[in-house]
């Protein structure tokens, strides 16, 4: 298992759990469709590499690479 932000781009990953998140934050991904089992899908990154554009449950996010971090995938 690895996190998120450390993913390659154009390759699907599971989401396995979150690491250590505050409750707030753990709330707003569920709200976003970041759920345990869901396929999600690094479509691109800014050039400093601090923000990822996600694909998840069939849109398009933009999700700070620090929050990504708390985010654990597998390989599919």
């Amino acid at each position: 298992m690895t996190n998120l932000s450390k993913c390659k781009k154009n390759k699907q990953y599971t989401i396995c759990g979150f690491d250590s998140a505050v409750d707030g934050v753990l709330r707003r991904f569920w709200e976003l469709g970041f759920t345990v089992g869901q396929k999600v899908k690094i479509v691109s990154t800014s050039l400093s590499k601090k923000v990822f554009l996600v694909q998840i449950r069939g849109y398009l996010l933009s999700v700070r690479a620090s929050l990504l971090a708390k985010v654990q995938v597998k390989d599919d």
